[in-house]
């Protein structure tokens, strides 16, 4: 096992993509502990390991795609599958301090979603990843992408219309 060449290195790593992991690890597991444990073992992982990127784009991708990978490991851990995760208390959950009341009903709307539709939308909308990077990260097609995309914004103006989305004729 090789590990990086400083600790420096890893602390730029971690200030640039520590937002991006964590909230993605949150969006799939809905709960601040088991977002906290897969940020940990993301960056662990990445620190253990001897990885080269060709560009910092992929550095992300490979977070992101690690974090995903820890977070369906955790759904499938033999205590996720006997323990009734009961909701957290709203007032504990970190991004919503920092939105207005109208970006906290988006993002509850985004978070009821299915897995398959919720990624895709957190990472295009929240995260800023184009379509060829959640499909990297996602392990899946840039047309699979797309659809999901599709998806998920029909469900969400179903969701969100009268607040947010107004019918025309």
């Amino acid at each position: 096992m090789q590990i990086h060449d400083t600790e420096d290195d890893l602390r730029q790593v971690v200030e640039k993509y520590k937002s991006v992991v964590y909230s993605v690890a949150y969006s799939r597991l809905k709960s601040r502990h088991y977002a906290d444990d897969v940020f940990q073992e993301t960056f662990l992982l990445y620190y253990q390991k001897t990885l080269s990127f060709e560009c910092e784009e992929a550095r992300k991708a490979w977070l992101i795609r690690t974090a995903l990978n820890l977070c369906k490991k955790q759904n499938l851990s033999s205590w996720a599958t006997k323990v009734d995760r009961l909701p957290e208390n709203e007032e504990e959950l970190p991004a919503e301090n920092m939105l207005t009341d109208e970006e906290n009903d988006v993002l509850q709307a985004v978070m009821s979603l299915a897995d398959g539709q919720r990624e895709p939308v957190y990472l295009y909308y929240f995260t800023g990843l184009s379509i060829n990077e959640i499909a990297l990260c996602m392990g899946i097609s840039s047309g699979a992408v797309q659809v999901r995309l599709a998806r998920a914004r029909k469900k969400l103006k179903d969701k969100l219309k009268g607040e947010y989305f107004y019918e025309t004729e």
